[in-house]
C-alpha cells in the first residue's frame, strides 16, 4: 500500500518550491550584503584577528 501512494506521488511541487525558496533566500543575503554599510564590514572583517575583545564603534 505504502510503495503504490510512493509510486503515484507527484515530487515536482517540491522541485519547484525548493527551486524558488533558494532564489528567494539567495537574493536576500545579496540585497542584505550590497547595502551593508561599510563600517559594519570592517567591524566583522577584524573579528578574526582580534584578542576577543570586541570594540563598541
Amino acid at each position: 500500500m505504502i510503495r503504490e501512494i510512493l509510486n503515484n506521488v507527484d515530487y515536482s511541487l517540491f522541485a519547484t518550491s525548493a527551486l524558488v525558496l533558494f532564489v528567494l533566500v539567495f537574493v536576500a543575503v545579496s540585497i542584505r550584503t550590497y547595502f551593508t554599510d561599510k563600517k559594519t564590514t570592517d567591524n566583522q572583517a577584524d573579528i578574526p584577528l582580534s584578542d576577543g575583545t570586541r570594540s563598541k564603534s
